[in-house]
């Protein structure tokens, strides 16, 4: 095999998809059979269509995940306490507030 040969087989295996993840369904046979004729439909295997459909399932959850996340009010830490009394403490309570 020529070195040209070789580099085009490498850039055409790169140019593929790696999927590392394997998962197995197990779908009643109506729905298999509008899943398999709604892939022919579109110029795709049934394992294509399940892949993108997943796919876009799992792009909306992270995007609402990430926007929940935003939308939570930051994780205030507890304050250490201090010798000095805090500023709404009236000043005639600020000895009591220290024994």
């Amino acid at each position: 095999m020529s070195v040209l040969t070789r580099l085009e087989k490498r850039l055409r295996d790169k140019a593929k998809p790696r999927l590392e993840e394997r998962l197995t369904l197990r779908l009643d046979p109506a729905t298999h059979s509008a899943l398999e004729a709604l892939a022919r439909e579109h110029g795709m295997t049934l394992s294509e269509l399940a892949r993108e459909a997943l796919t876009m399932l799992a792009e909306e959850y992270r995007a609402r995940a990430t926007k929940e996340k935003a939308q939570e009010p930051p994780n205030e830490q507890p304050e250490e306490p201090s010798d000095t009394p805090p500023s709404d403490t009236p000043l005639l309570f600020s000895g009591a507030a220290q024994e």
